[in-house]
Parts: C-alpha cells; structure tokens; sequence
C-alpha cells in the first residue's frame, strides 16, 4: 500500500508579471481569456457538486493499471474556498481532505483552486500561444510557470510536507474564449518524497447552475508517480451541480415543520454500555457503483431492550457509511460503519464494537487476506471473493 499523499494548493500573493510576447495579436488573445475567466470566477455563486473518485495503480512500469477503490463526497466552492462533506452529510464544515480520506493517494484544488491561482494572480508567467487540440477540439494552448518561492502548491506525504513550484498549460477555445483545460504539472519534487511526478488535468464545461450557465470542472485526472515506478492514478467525476444554500446544517434539535397535525416528540436515547444488537442490510450494495462516504442503513430484525424497557423497535434504521471499497488481486474489501440509530420516537448515537459477522465465509476469497490497514474503531470489515457483484443483506452483531 503507497504511502498517504496529498496534493494541496493554497492561494498565495504572488509578484511578478507576464512574459512579453513578440505577438501582440497573441497576447490581447490571452489577456481576453484571462479576463473572461476571472469573470467567470467573480461570478460564480457558492455552489456544491458531488464528486466521485475512482484511484487505480499499477507496481511498475508496463503494468495494467488495477481498480484500487472508488470514493464519493461532497465538495463546495464557498466564499472562494473549497469544503467538504460526506454525500448527504447535514454539514459543509471540513476544509481538509484527510477527515474523509485518511488513506492512500489524493488532492485538491482540481474543483476551484487551480484556476484561482493560475487566472487570478501576476507570478504566473505564460509563453506564447500555439494552436492544439484539447477535448476533441481545435484550441490555442498556453504554457506557462509558477516558481517555488511564489507558489501555494503543497505536497505531503505522512508527515513531511513541502511546498514547490509547477508549470503546465491552459487551452481555451479562441472564438468563445471559454478555458476548456487546465494542466499542473509539480517542479522540482524533495528527494526524500520519493516521487518521481505529480500532474493534474482538468477539463471544464458549462454548467447550469441557479438559472445561469458557468464554466466548471467536470473531470479531472491526478496522476502520481514514484521513484520505483509505482503509480497512483485518481479519475474524478464532478455532477449533481447546484447552489449552495446551507440547508444542510440542521440538527435533531431544530425544530419540525407545521403541520394540522401534532408531531410526535424525538427523544434522543444514550445508550448504556456492553448492549448487544445487530441490524441487518436493507439492500444489497452494488460493488460496482458504491464507493466510500456513501451512506448505508441497515435495520433491527428484533426489539432492542434494556430489561424490560424497549428503546427502539423492530424495524428501527441504523444509519452509517462505506467505510472501504477495495479492489485487490483475488478479493474485495468492504468496510462499514454505523453511527446512530432512529425510531419514529427515539433516536441515538452509536458507538459500536464489532461482535461478528453472520455467514461470512460464505464469501470468503479461498486466499488469505491481509488488510492494508487494520479496521477503525467500530468498523465492520468484510473481504468478499473476487468477481462478486453485490454485497449481500448482511446481519452484524455489535456491542455498544
């Protein structure tokens, strides 16, 4: 398993200026495009898309790349700044990347980030534009640079982080002047990184967004190679485009809707400790579409009591998420977790231990399996035989 790597880039005060261009028709061309898309930045609302990350591999150079995992979450552009969510979360409170991706290859700045700085500040020097193809169209490419002690583009692995310069190009159509890709190409990578290249390509259409239409990211590939000729490689879809209204932070304790009918009252439940339940899947999950940060829920085949006391009923709904969507040579890894519980009158925090997994060597891999990361606090880990194209309606037994 690669080591945790993180690709982030910050906004910074750069200095410095465009290249001159002995071509003045060439450079009132890219001060056009400049200025159309800094607009279109200016103008865009605070919006939110879903995005979805497929990161595959490969152990060295000439080999088929293999389907790590999938993940999904939600990212907003905020007030200029990107923040994260889990799909269906009730908040946008995240900004970095490692509460929702604690493992393995991944970065930001390919959803709002990356344009920002390239179109938005003077340290980026551009060359003189060429005619290209991007997307199956004819497009004008500029290449150009951003120097290290002007750059907010930081790289980290575990603990070591380090800030570098990069370099790349934009290709925008020279009729509409719309960008149609950006690439970011890192310079000059530390030694003791232990990674040879990381490059990032995003592709931008329009999007309608509120009534308007605005260019945006609509894909994007990360690629990151080391010195051993390992590559990491993350596919990024962006969909589900709309405004961010923060309808999303409400809470158990805000107040229910009007209706002619009284409601009935939700009472939160604290569950005592070493009490035994199990829930059962409510649908098999499809291992080819689901992905980590998905939400799952899983019901109460009995009464859950204290004594003689009922705290949810049967049929009562334990919410949680993926926790894990691996894809290794003979088995599959999924990992869930679940985090609170719900009746129509009750409803709980979880904090649960895994106790057992029911018919589980029904889809065991005839392989040992050794995990590349040990399971997280109250985290069902199931391995499935490869090939297997759904997660059956599992029962798990835990204790609180």
């Amino acid at each position: 398993m690669p080591a945790v790597i993180y690709l982030l880039l910050a906004s910074a005060l750069w200095l410095g200026g465009q290249a001159p261009s002995p071509d003045q028709s060439d450079v009132n061309l890219l001060k056009r495009i400049r200025k159309q898309m800094l607009a279109n930045l200016e103008r865009q609302p605070n919006y939110t898309c879903v995005e979805t990350v497929e990161r595959t591999r490969h152990s060295g150079a000439g080999r088929k790349l293999e389907m790590q995992d999938k993940l999904r979450l939600e990212v907003a552009l905020v007030d200029g700044n990107e923040i994260f969510a889990k799909p269906g979360s009730r908040k946008f409170e995240e900004t970095d990347l490692r509460a929702f991706i604690p493992d393995g290859a991944f970065g930001n700045g390919n959803f709002a980030l990356h344009a920002r700085a390239i179109f938005g500040e003077q340290g980026v020097t551009f060359q003189r534009g060429r005619a290209s193809i991007a997307g199956g169209k004819s497009v004008v490419r500029y290449d150009y640079a951003m120097p290290a002690r002007l750059s907010g583009y930081r790289i980290r692995i575990s603990e070591r982080e380090t800030t570098v310069g990069y370099h790349g190009a934009i290709y925008a159509d020279p009729t509409s002047l719309d960008v149609r890709r950006i690439e970011v190409i890192a310079d000059d990578i530390p030694a003791e990184f232990d990674l040879l290249q990381a490059s990032d390509v995003v592709d931008y259409e329009r999007v309608q967004i509120g009534g308007s239409d605005f260019l945006l990211p609509v894909r994007s590939q990360l690629i990151m190679t080391d010195r051993h000729q390992q590559e990491n490689r993350n596919e990024v879809r962006f969909k589900d485009c709309h405004l961010f209204t923060g309808e999303s932070k409400l809470s158990f304790d805000d107040p229910l809707p009007e209706s002619g009918a009284p409601s009935a009252v939700v009472r939160e439940v604290e569950l005592p400790g070493n009490l035994e339940l199990s829930v059962s899947l409510l649908e098999e999950l499809d291992l080819g579409d689901a992905a980590v940060g998905d939400p799952v829920r899983a019901g109460l085949p009995l009464d859950l009591r204290l004594g003689k006391e009922l705290l949810f009923p049967k049929g009562s709904i334990a919410s949680g998420r993926i926790t894990r969507m691996e894809r290794w040579p003979g088995f599959i890894v999924v990992g869930l977790v679940f985090t609170e519980i719900a009746s129509e009158r009750a409803h709980a925090q979880l904090n649960l231990k895994l106790q057992s997994i029911a018919n589980q060597r029904m889809w065991m891999p005839q392989s040992r399996v050794i995990l590349a990361t040990p399971p997280r606090t109250g985290e069902a880990v199931i391995t499935l035989r490869e090939g297997m194209r759904k997660l059956p309606r599992i029962r798990t037994v835990w204790r609180t």
